[in-house]
């Protein structure tokens, strides 16, 4: 893969793939490099030299975009990186859970028999996921919270989801924004917390003492994915989706660490 990908002089952003396989363009990078041209309406997606037309709504990829997904036969919890080349055109690589890059050697002469086993499969984990709720916790953050900027985890939801355990993590904001973030495991008690990154996600996100936050796992694979939402207090959190029923857990504070 060639390094230029991504320079920091080339705009490029990066998402996960989240339950509904829908994506959208980043608020921020809309506003710098594609509000105000003429065809912002429709986008050129690239790939191993094939290229898929996708229209754009509200910054969402809309139609065109299931079939790339489907001929890429991406998953929950992909991560794909967009590098913008100018007049709407991206070139796109996608990576795998393990943070590795998938690879296509076969894409451009892909059989028309393995496309409709991909477009099978895409279409039933694409109906699944959307009726699944996905598990949630609130917490309140405190002032031993906000000096250690590191988020606990409520234990009973770390061991009923398998996120006992150390690993790089992603935090999906409001905005759409993607925040890289660790969690790690504490040996003196067992503690499981999100550390490394939750400071830039704080700050970037205006979170404050006595804020209240619902973090939703979206997907929990190798590298987790958690939507963050941003809420006046627990019963307002309540009012959001999948905010009732067993895989709520309620965090009333943050313990000193």
């Amino acid at each position: 893969m060639s390094n230029a990908l991504f320079s920091p002089t080339i705009p490029h952003f990066f998402q996960p793939l989240l339950p509904g396989f829908h994506l959208s363009i980043p608020l921020s990078f809309f506003k710098d490099y594609l509000k105000g041209q003429i065809n912002c309406e429709s986008a050129v997606l690239r790939s191993y030299g094939r290229t898929w037309s996708v229209k754009i709504r509200d910054r969402r990829f809309e139609d065109g975009w299931q079939d790339f997904a489907r001929d890429h036969d991406l998953h929950v919890g992909d991560f794909l990186v967009f590098r913008y080349g100018g007049n709407m055109v991206f070139d796109v690589v996608v990576f795998d859970t393990s943070a590795c890059q998938r690879q296509y050697p076969l894409l451009a002469t892909q059989t028309q028999q393995r496309a409709k086993e991909i477009g099978k499969q895409h279409e039933k984990r694409t109906s699944t996921s959307v009726t699944l709720e996905s598990p949630h916790f609130v917490s309140n953050l405190t002032l031993e919270s906000m000096k250690s900027f590191r988020l606990n985890i409520p234990r009973k939801f770390a061991r009923s989801n398998d996120l006992d355990r150390s690993c790089e993590t992603v935090l999906v904001d409001e905005q759409g924004r993607s925040w890289m973030a660790s969690i790690r495991l504490k040996d003196s008690d067992g503690q499981v917390y999100i550390g490394r990154g939750w400071r830039n996600i704080c700050i970037g996100n205006s979170l404050g003492l006595k804020d209240c936050v619902k973090l939703e796992l979206i997907g929990n694979g190798i590298t987790p994915i958690f939507k963050l939402y941003k809420v006046a207090s627990d019963s307002d959190a309540k009012k959001l989706p999948n905010c009732s029923g067993s895989n709520a857990v309620v965090q009333e504070d943050q313990p000193e660490f």
